[in-house]
């Protein structure tokens, strides 16, 4: 099989206001190099679909896939275990951006300037934190989940070691980063930032959140209650990863937070951190756990 530029996954659940200029940002971006776009929609409901098959794209093959179960997490294990391909990079994306058209050259690149970086994180060129979101991005240690490469070794090796995320956990993407910053290996490998890398060429834009939408609203409510979960997901898989290793974490992130607050207390910072955390508690005793889903490929 012939080697791809760019190989990349487009993650969205409900981006309909927002996958078509994603999807053409991204086809853009791969002007002059062989690319292929999977987009994984994960439990989308919406006219995603739709808007999908209406685009006319000119540089890069696209495949669109759809899971049942809204789970970044189980469509990430998804990708790369059984989608991704033959490439140079591969690239992970959220569908509520858009790319800047040089960002994927500057990804690759730098992977070949710097043998020893695992993840390259794009910089956000919009919203409130932007400025300072880029430069902690550019002093190395950090990941950018809505737009970054992995490269291909890495993955190969995270594949081979047979590491997946938990099911139903929020904060995946980081714990790739933390993966590719202790090279798989917790117990003996000690943090290293430098594996983890910010690309000054490499951009990615958002559409600001109005609080004049209703949805808006709805979503950064919920954003609220998902980071507050994602605290206490990053402090139960400190607790295994850094005794038994990422070979240690459970199938679902449920039974992992569960069990780390039966012998534990959530970090609580301010009154705004309890009543989110106090949701997402609630939120967690109700949820029901889900099982890894195969997608179908739908024609596009």
């Amino acid at each position: 099989m012939a080697t791809l530029d760019f190989d990349i996954a487009v993650f969205a659940v409900n981006e309909a206001a927002t996958i078509g200029a994603c999807i053409q940002s991204i086809d853009r971006a791969c002007a002059g190099r062989d690319a292929h776009i999977s987009v994984l929609l994960n439990g989308t409901t919406d006219h995603s679909v739709e808007i999908l098959k209406a685009l006319r794209l000119s540089h890069a093959a696209m495949t669109v896939y759809r899971f049942p179960v809204a789970d970044k997490a189980n469509a990430i294990n998804h990708y790369l275990y059984e989608l991704r391909r033959n490439a140079r990079v591969h690239i992970g994306i959220d569908a509520y951006t858009t790319i800047g058209e040089g960002s994927f050259r500057a990804i690759a690149d730098a992977f070949d300037a710097d043998q020893h970086a695992l993840i390259a994180s794009a910089l956000p060129v919009s919203g409130r934190s932007a400025t300072v979101v880029a430069a902690n991005t550019m002093k190395g240690g950090l990941i950018n989940g809505q737009c970054y490469g992995l490269r291909p070794a890495f993955v190969d090796r995270l594949v081979e070691a047979g590491y997946r995320l938990p099911l139903q956990l929020y904060r995946g993407d980081p714990l790739l980063g933390s993966m590719a910053a202790h090279d798989l290996d917790a117990l003996n490998k000690p943090w290293d930032n430098t594996r983890l890398i910010g690309v000054k060429g490499a951009s990615f834009a958002l559409t600001p959140l109005s609080i004049f939408k209703w949805r808006d609203i709805r979503r950064q409510y919920n954003r609220e209650i998902r980071q507050a979960r994602g605290r206490m997901e990053n402090a139960a898989i400190k607790s295994i990863i850094y005794t038994d290793g990422y070979g240690a974490l459970p199938e679902n992130a449920n039974h992992m937070i569960k069990d780390w607050l039966n012998t534990n207390q959530p970090s609580i910072r301010s009154i705004r951190e309890k009543y989110f955390t106090r949701l997402a508690v609630r939120q967690l005793s109700i949820s029901k756990n889900i099982q890894a889903e195969m997608p179908s490929i739908l024609a596009i």
